[in-house]
């Protein structure tokens, strides 16, 4: 029996998938509930990559007209989400490519509000800040599976995806970065 949450899951993708014919159709207002659907999700991807917010929003942005313009070439193989994802890291590649420079950065964290307590809330910033700083320091392409793994959470598959390789190479990915972030976190507290 599917749990709560995969049949949520389901009906999200066939609410992406109906949306996104209706964008095939031309239908702007489906465009603007698949954009504020999916925008905070592109968004925190690209802006894992690139550490400027303009240039992040230029590529949001790109994404999102390649949505547009692409969705009749849809074909199903993956959900709407990994696709558009799919889309936005190619324009991402791209953007980089174009900028002769790699600019990949920090993972958006929060810091939970309900605890009053300023030194829960100062431990818990300086816990994070530790962290970025060792995702930071992760090679690009095991920070990226990081991002989709624990901030996006999505599955190896997906993931395969929309990074397009082999499912084992993201489990291999997920493995060395996870050993890298250990190494550094011990490392860091030492200090």
């Amino acid at each position: 029996m599917p749990t709560q949450v995969q049949q949520s899951a389901r009906r999200d993708r066939t609410e992406d998938f109906e949306l996104l014919k209706r964008v095939a159709d031309g239908d702007m207002t489906a465009m603007k509930s698949l954009y504020m659907t999916h925008a905070d999700a592109v968004t925190r991807f690209v802006r894992a990559r690139v550490r400027d917010d303009a240039e992040a929003a230029d590529i949001v942005h790109d994404t999102m007209l390649s949505v547009w313009r692409g969705a009749k070439g849809f074909e199903g193989r993956a959900s709407v989400l990994s696709w558009i994802l799919t889309l936005a890291r190619n324009r991402t590649v791209d953007h980089i490519r174009k900028q002769a420079r790699v600019t990949l950065g920090a993972v958006d964290e929060d810091i939970p509000d309900d605890d009053p307590n300023p030194e829960t809330v100062l431990a818990a910033a300086q816990e994070a800040d530790r962290l970025r700083a060792c995702v930071e320091k992760l090679p690009e392409r095991q920070r990226a599976v990081i991002h989709l793994a624990f901030y996006q959470e999505m599955t190896c598959a997906q993931i395969a995806d929309v990074e397009t390789v082999p499912e084992g190479t993201v489990k291999s990915r997920i493995y060395h970065a996870k050993q890298l972030l250990m190494r550094c976190l011990s490392m860091s507290a030492t200090k």
